[in-house]
């Protein structure tokens, strides 16, 4: 199983060796994206995403390609935990759009955060009881990716997690 109830960031950045965060700002305010704001918001979305990419690509010589998705091509679990865990925040969240998007970066590997304002989700229960399957794809990834998802309160989370190792 690679969705991990029980783990908790700190333990994840001392298995990545945790030596620099990054954090891209998406929609900081408390109110829902609306025909007004959205432009900005999916944006700044959409530039996080690829700022991350870029970000990894330099410091690990990588391939990650947000296009991956895109043509379905799952090995680029990167490409489809930003978009898929990304668009889960643009549909399901309280306000329609991520908060912030973190990167910490290890020697050999990293961890990415996408964070969400306002109310969380129960993620155990979504998971177990299959809620969301047919609203999407991200959870059947997290059940499938060999990269360990996780997140900040399972059962109220505001933050979801993944630990890529190389």
């Amino acid at each position: 199983m690679v969705i991990n109830f029980n783990k908790i960031l700190p333990e994840s950045l001392e298995n990545i060796d945790f030596n620099r965060y990054c954090h891209f700002l998406i929609h900081e305010k408390e109110e829902v994206r609306t025909y007004t704001n959205s432009d900005e918001i999916i944006s700044n979305y959409g530039d996080a995403k690829w700022n991350i990419i870029d970000l990894l690509n330099e410091k690990f010589n990588s391939n990650f390609d947000l296009h991956n998705w895109i043509n379905k091509n799952k090995d680029d679990e990167i490409s489809y935990f930003l978009n898929e865990a990304g668009s889960n925040s643009l549909n399901h969240s309280q306000f329609k759009a991520p908060y912030k998007f973190h990167l910490w970066l290890g020697e050999e590997s990293f961890v990415i955060g996408i964070e969400q304002k306002g109310k969380g989700f129960n993620a155990k229960e979504i998971d177990d009881k299959r809620i969301k399957d047919n609203e999407g794809n991200a959870f059947e990834f997290f059940r499938n990716c060999k990269s360990e998802v996780f997140f900040d309160d399972c059962e109220d989370a505001k933050i979801v997690f993944i630990e890529f190792k190389f």
